[in-house]
């Protein structure tokens, strides 16, 4: 009590220290919780937090998107999986990497193996989670968001004495680019984070390497959720949202 008593009286009336901003819903992660959003072209998406997953980790939410050809999509900053601890948010990205290797290895290559068919085998690896926010956000803040290298085999004509080995490096780091007011058909947000991931992959095959940079951009408003997305499909704004 001596002690309350003393620091009341001790600090001046500028040495009040700021109360701590609550971290309870940060990213409003309850199940039910729903947004649309709709591209530059008018089609509309979206995305919301369903209950049960098949990730075989209760720890783990789910991200249901309509139309479905979203869960297809090989973005791997749109996942199936995620979790939100107290200083971050996570991905689980596992499934859409292999996907994504799958898909797009082969193409990579299609020229040199044209009429063949390829089949890729890779090794076994533990993906870390993907960092999406690192919470509290601040402006200026970066961080390395995800960094794996994944190692396997192309496999011609279902032959396995025609096998190539390749490497395939995924870097995504993340920046804070600003706090803006962010007008959208759903209202205005203010001190909305601008957050810019860059996306490096590199392909190496026969030791030649393949890389290529993508750039996403998200706009997240505290409490609310993401209210704009540009990524290589163009723009999204957020058109409704209902939180639970």
């Amino acid at each position: 009590m001596l002690c309350i008593v003393y620091l009341l009286f001790s600090c001046g009336s500028d040495d009040i220290p700021e109360p701590i901003e609550t971290k309870l819903n940060y990213f409003p992660d309850s199940i039910g919780s729903r947004w649309v959003y709709r591209n530059a072209d008018g089609q509309e998406w979206t995305s919301e937090i369903r209950n049960g997953n098949d990730s075989q980790d209760d720890n783990y939410q789910t991200f249901n998107y309509t139309p479905t050809d979203f869960e297809t999509d090989t973005n791997i900053l749109k996942p199936t999986y995620f979790r939100v601890t107290q200083n971050n948010m996570l991905f689980n990205v596992s499934d859409t990497i292999d996907q994504y290797i799958q898909t797009e290895l082969p193409k990579s290559v299609q020229d040199d193996f044209a009429g063949l068919d390829i089949k890729v085998v890779t090794e076994q690896i533990f993906y870390p989670e993907l960092i999406f926010l690192h919470l509290p956000l601040t402006s200026n803040l970066n961080w390395e968001a995800f960094n794996v290298q994944v190692r396997g085999d192309l496999i011609l004509q279902e032959l396995t004495l025609l096998h190539i080995p390749f490497s395939t490096i995924i870097n995504v780091n993340a920046e804070v680019l600003g706090v803006v007011l962010i007008e959208t058909h759903a209202g205005s947000f203010e001190n909305t984070y601008q957050i810019e991931y860059q996306i490096d992959i590199t392909h190496t095959v026969f030791s030649e390497e393949d890389s290529s940079i993508q750039t996403h951009t998200i706009w997240f408003t505290p409490h609310v959720g993401i209210v704009k997305i540009e990524d290589n499909k163009g723009v999204s704004e957020l058109i409704d949202y209902t939180l639970k």
